[in-house]
């Protein structure tokens, strides 16, 4: 059951949110190879920087925080940030990106309400 006020708790399932919306956009990839994508698995990779852009912009999570998470790199986390701001600028990763966010969110909150009940 998850605590709200446990801040480790709160980032897992964050993160964990994170990684559900993400894969239900890239259904074709298994959640374990979105945490830790196989180096020719490119959409992996890519699906890992979103779940990681979403963590650090929708859920205010900064970046050395995720650093520690992830146990990466801080470059890493930067290159993930950087490409999906790039990316942004297509008006369809945009939209599917607002999507993922929302979903992630809505993951979250049923979290907390499951949590609260």
């Amino acid at each position: 059951m998850l605590n709200p006020y446990d801040e480790h708790q709160r980032l897992q399932v964050m993160l964990a949110c994170c990684y559900k919306a993400v894969q239900a956009h890239f259904s074709h990839i298994a959640v374990p190879d979105i945490i830790s994508p196989p180096h020719d698995l490119f959409d992996a990779a890519l699906a890992r920087q979103v779940a990681i852009y979403i963590l650090h912009v929708e859920f205010g999570v900064p970046r050395r925080r995720i650093v520690k998470i992830q146990a990466r790199q801080r470059t890493s986390i930067s290159f993930a940030i950087g490409k999906i701001d790039e990316r942004l600028g297509c008006p369809i990763f945009a939209k599917a990106y607002a999507r993922m966010a929302a979903k992630a969110k809505d993951i979250f909150m049923h979290q907390l309400r499951k949590a609260a009940a």
